[in-house]
């Protein structure tokens, strides 16, 4: 019996080991239940709905939002490694372009792009030959044979050819011209062999846009230029020494009368009732030279009053309008040596209204301001009265011309008659539409034309005057 006890502990003993192993294999799960995702685990190989795999995107199907790497996607392309055979279409490859193939959006580095060149880097290879850019062409680069149409090359002009709409300002075209603008350097150094078109170089007068502020006026008498002396109610010369001397031509029209003594219709006074003035010229009638003559040089000087006369001034519609008005009643002048008060004593280049009449007391001194072509305009809607004074060295109107000021270029446009009292010394072209009268020993330094507007009758009368055209004054 023990040995059989002892056989059975040496069976047990030697199968232990082997259901131990036996026992450890029971305790491992069981084979996957056939691909089923367990409830409270995500598989593997696949994202959930909603939340794309970020580290380790899907390879066969691409997601949306998050591109991959063989498909590019469209809405976000690749920013740190750019698809290589297919461009991006709404936001090109930063980093690195697409070699092969151009984007819409921003250029390739080899390509010619035909919305938007490189400005940066010109197309090398291949630039721009025949076929320029049409809306923006290359900056840096440009083209060699072709004008760009809308905007030429800023930096490095075109040489052959014109830029038709916006010229190069940084190196004008030298054989033909811009027709649209002038080049910025023109200004300096104007084209020598053509004028623009439409803009002048600045060296020259700007006839399509003025200054406003500085009208340019041009003043023409035409055919009535050389001629000192105007009436048309003939003339009167006071029997006074020295006798009264005119310094150019004379035109009496319709009453062509010395004196009350009709003229001698040969160019000169004739009797004049024994009182003729000395005249460096020839009388014109309407019966010497000829029949014609004298009415030409009347209808331009009637044309010259309206020419200065304001538009809601007397005594008819004038066209010279926008004048600085003169305090009423009018009173200008100063005792010589006093300081210089603008609008009284002194005056600058412009047009000057009074709505009265106007009486100059003293001196007033016309400044032209460096400018030899300065026009000086006084309008009266009345009359034009020069104070009497004495002989000089005495005291007496005066008035002074400075600074370029040319007494050709001085206008008295007078409404009714004008009276210049003894020893005046007068500068400038006096146009009244009735009388001219002449105290003693008065002078003229400019044309003096009695009954200058159409509707006027004006006579003139002397008394040991000097009056002259300008060009033609005593010193």
């Amino acid at each position: 019996m023990k040995i059989l006890r002892g056989i059975e502990l040496s069976l047990l003993l030697f199968l232990l080991p082997a259901c131990g192993q036996r026992l450890v294999e029971f305790a491992k799960p069981g084979a996957p239940d056939g691909g089923a995702t367990d409830a409270k685990t995500s598989e593997a190989k696949t994202s959930e709905a909603g939340i794309p795999d970020v580290g380790n995107p899907d390879v066969t199907s691409p997601d949306v939002t998050n591109p991959d790497v063989t498909s590019p996607d469209v809405t976000n392309p690749d920013v740190g490694n750019p698809d290589v055979t297919s461009p991006d279409v709404a936001n090109s490859d930063l980093a690195n372009p697409d070699v092969g193939s151009t984007d819409a959006g921003t250029p390739d580095a080899r390509a010619t792009d035909g919305e938007n060149p490189n400005a940066g880097n010109p197309d090398v290879a291949n630039p721009d030959v025949n076929n320029p850019d049409v809306n923006n062409p290359n900056l840096g680069n440009p083209d060699v044979t072709s004008l760009d149409v809308e905007n030429p090359n800023p930096g490095n002009p075109d040489v052959a050819n014109t830029d038709v709409e916006n010229p190069n300002p940084g190196n004008p075209d030298v054989a033909s011209l811009d027709a649209a603008e002038i080049d910025a350097a023109t200004a300096t150094n104007p084209d020598a062999s053509n004028i623009d078109a439409e803009d002048i170089d600045a060296v020259d007068i700007d006839t399509a846009n003025i200054d406003t502020a500085e009208p340019i006026i041009v003043i023409n008498l035409g055919l009535a230029t050389p001629y000192a002396i105007a009436a048309t109610a003939g003339v009167t010369n006071t029997i006074t020494a020295p006798t009264t001397h005119i310094n150019g031509n004379v035109v009496l029209d319709p009453d062509q009368t010395c004196n009350a003594v009709t003229v001698d219709n040969a160019g000169g006074f004739g009797p004049c009732g024994g009182m003729a003035p000395t005249i460096s010229g020839t009388v014109i009638t309407n019966q010497y030279p000829d029949t014609t003559t004298s009415a030409a040089i009347k209808a331009a000087l009637n044309a010259a009053f309206l020419s200065i006369t304001p538009p809601a001034g007397g005594p008819a519609v004038g066209t010279l309008g926008g004048g600085t008005p003169l305090a009423a009643p009018t009173t200008l002048g100063d005792v010589a040596g006093n300081a210089p008060v603008l609008g009284d004593n002194w005056f600058t280049p412009g047009v000057y209204t009074s709505i009265t009449s106007i009486l100059i007391t003293d001196d007033i001194t016309l400044d032209g301001q460096g400018d030899p072509n300065a026009v000086f305009v006084f309008q009266s809607a009345s009359s034009l009265t020069t104070a009497d004074g004495a002989p000089s060295p005495g005291a007496h109107t005066r008035i002074l011309l400075t600074n370029g000021t040319k007494a050709s270029n001085v206008w008295w446009q007078v409404a009714s008659s004008a009276t210049i009292g003894s020893y005046s010394e007068i500068q400038g072209n006096i146009l009244a539409a009735f009388d001219i009268t002449m105290k003693t020993g008065a002078t003229a330094c400019g044309r003096s034309m009695a009954g200058a507007w159409v509707g006027g009758s004006g006579a003139f009368v002397f008394d040991s005057n000097v009056v002259s055209v300008p060009g033609s004054c005593p010193l």
